[in-house]
């Protein structure tokens, strides 16, 4: 026992306090418990209403990360597929995500690219975000394909900023499914594709969805898919314009405590053109995901998709190798506070 509790302890008693509880708590600096909001109404409202036995102590359950009672967080549970959940109104999240991509018809091809997120939530249902971008690339020709390459040495660059703005129209935990608009604007100073400098403007955007079909164990997703882009590589007289369409699906299980393994498969289209104008090609990947929650603060996200399907328009080759890799991974790691 510490002389300051003895002491304070003694106080307590001579001035006629007695032994009572708050008072020992109070002397002895016992910590009071963190109360923490609540992410909806809902889990709320039964929070408060659910039985308190006789060390007042409520059996409201929280959710499968920590011991927020927010529901499972889904933005970053599936992959490179997402999940409707937006932060709580006043959360903050850093977040660092890597994006890697390698394998193209007639090149040694490696390209990662990265990105540093903080992420506030504006409401319950608004979240906005910004983002700084890093970008490396290393595409070296292959002898057979001489001519048809444009290499790029190994390097990694700042490559611009991004932002994020997510918007949930219907939540998860009182609707039959959540469903949230994701747009994610970005100026980069080199091609994603080609690793070529010089000036792109982009936004990926997804109309998202997601169930859980087994309560906090068992979730699944879908997503449909827009990305656009404008480009203009260094010394070309003109700009270039593509975009790509596609959907996605995927699901995960909750294997063991805050872990979820899972699996998701994606099928995408190219085009030239922001309006869908001339059709170049598609893809077909397939992939598992793991997903590992520390506590209801830090999770680090891990996807692998190979390609398995679509070609090329106007080629026999059985991949598309020239609008697609053949390989993608996808890791992210972040916090909230």
């Amino acid at each position: 026992m510490k002389p300051v509790a003895l002491y304070r302890l003694a106080c307590l008693m001579t001035l006629g306090l007695g032994p009572n509880p708050q008072a020992l708590a109070q002397a002895f600096d016992e910590p009071k418990p963190e109360v923490r909001p609540f992410r909806n109404k809902e889990v709320e409202r039964a929070a408060k209403a659910a039985p308190v036995d006789a060390h007042g102590h409520s059996h409201g359950q929280g959710h499968a990360h920590g011991d927020d009672a927010h529901g499972v967080e889904t933005e970053s549970l599936f992959g490179f597929t997402l999940g409707s959940s937006t932060e709580p109104a006043g959360t903050r999240e850093v977040a660092f995500e890597t994006v890697a991509r390698f394998g193209k018809r007639g090149a040694n091809y490696s390209a990662v690219g990265q990105k540093l997120e903080f992420a506030y939530g504006v409401t319950d249902r608004f979240t906005l975000a910004l983002g700084l971008l890093g970008d490396y690339h290393r595409v070296t020709e292959k002898p057979a394909f001489s001519g048809t390459v444009e290499e790029v040495r190994p390097r990694y660059i700042f490559n611009g900023f991004g932002g994020e703005i997510r918007y949930n129209f219907l939540e998860r935990t009182s609707s039959p499914f959540g469903m949230t608009l994701h747009l994610e604007p970005s100026l980069a100073f080199s091609d994603e594709a080609s690793g070529l400098r010089g000036r792109k403007y982009g936004s990926e955007n997804k109309l998202i969805f997601d169930r859980e079909i087994i309560k906090d164990t068992f979730f699944a997703a879908f997503n449909l898919t827009h990305e656009m882009e404008v480009t203009k590589e260094k010394g070309a007289a003109g700009w270039e314009r593509g975009s790509v369409v596609g959907a996605s699906v995927a699901g995960t299980f909750q294997v063991a405590t805050n872990i979820f393994l899972g699996a998701e498969t994606r099928y995408l289209r190219a085009y030239d053109g922001l309006r869908l104008g001339t059709y170049k090609g598609d893809a077909w990947y397939v992939g598992p995901t793991l997903s590992l929650f520390t506590d209801s603060h830090r999770f680090v996200t891990f996807a692998y998709s190979g390609l398995i399907g679509g070609k090329e328009k106007g080629s026999s080759s059985r991949l598309n190798l020239v609008d697609f890799e053949r390989h993608q991974i996808r890791l992210k790691a972040g916090f909230t506070f």
